[in-house]
């Protein structure tokens, strides 16, 4: 199971990419569309799959404070 770490990580990842993707297409007209096209889809899953596991982390993280809260709270 990935953290929220590597999440975070992912997500930064894929921005970065899609960044240089836009940048590198906007200014190097000479790139083929499959890369771009492959690049940006790339970006997309990464960015996806980090969101993901972020917000999987968050929920079990929110559910172990509730559940030693409520073992606090008899």
């Amino acid at each position: 199971m990935l953290s929220r770490q590597r999440g975070l990580q992912l997500e930064a990842f894929g921005s970065i990419l899609i960044v240089t993707v836009m940048l590198a297409d906007r200014f190097l007209f000479t790139l083929q569309d499959g890369f771009v096209l492959t690049a940006a889809i790339a970006s997309a899953v990464f960015l996806t799959i980090g969101i993901r596991v972020v917000k999987r982390a968050d929920e079990q993280a929110q559910q172990e404070a509730e559940k030693q809260q409520s073992s606090h709270h008899p």
